[in-house]
This record gives C-alpha cells, structure tokens and sequence, in this order.
C-alpha cells in the first residue's frame, strides 16, 4: 500500500465513523482563531472536515478551522465517538495541503531555507572527511 493509498483508507475509515457532532470543534482551542469558525455551528464545521477527508471540497470554515489546527490533541478526548479526532484532523490537514496531488486549499508554508538547516545540523554531527564527501 502508498502512502497516498494509506491516507485515504484511513481518510474514509474515521470519516465513516464521525458523526459530525461538533464536539471536537466546540473542544478546540484555535476555533476562536480560525476566521469564521466562532461564528459558525460547530456540527457544520465537522461535517465540512468530513467531507473534506471523503474527497470533497469541504467548506471555507472547515477549512479555516482544519489550517488553524496546531495538534492540541484537546479534541479526541471530546470526541463521543471515541474517534482520533487528532488523527483525523491531521489527515484532512494533509489533503488539504494537497498531498494527495491536487491544488492546496489552504496555505503551505514553503521553508526556503530548509537545505541549508539540514546542512548546517549534518556539519554539528558529521567528522570533516564525512562533510567533506557528502556535503
């Protein structure tokens, strides 16, 4: 199995079991920062994250609520259904992103400067005739 075939298999698997209550959005700590989701029924908020998980196109508060998400965890606890709400959330997050191919839906932050940390961290672990082949 990909990893593109992984996350939609557990994509479909929590959106099956998620009721869309709300409970994880009315739990969440970024919903006040999220633009439009403190307004918005939190029960519609975790229906447009569910549809976003099953391919569709979510809707512009669940998709503000699912780019504000910082991995809190404070929603699986909330979850009546006893669902990775965090899980879950990372996996739309992802989509989102647009990891499984298709355009982002909300902004990615691109690390410009990504190689040169990753070389600068390899120099600190690397002896000089390492650094010297492989960098």
């Amino acid at each position: 199995m990909t990893l593109i075939e992984h996350i939609r298999a557990e994509s479909a698997r929590l959106a099956g079991l998620c009721t869309a209550c709300g409970g994880c959005v009315r739990a969440c700590p970024m919903t006040p920062y999220a633009a439009g989701v403190g307004a918005a029924d939190p029960a519609a908020v975790a229906f447009g994250m569910r549809d976003l998980l099953r391919d569709g196109p979510g809707t512009p508060a669940a998709l503000a609520w699912v780019a504000a998400c910082t991995r809190s965890g404070i929603c699986t606890p909330a979850c009546p259904e006893q669902i990775d709400a965090a899980f879950m959330l990372r996996l739309a997050q992802w989509r989102a992103k647009g990891a499984l191919g298709e355009a982002p839906r909300i902004p990615v932050k691109e690390d410009t400067q990504f190689s040169p940390k990753v070389k600068a961290f390899a120099r600190l672990t690397l002896t000089e005739q390492e650094q010297a082949e492989w960098l």
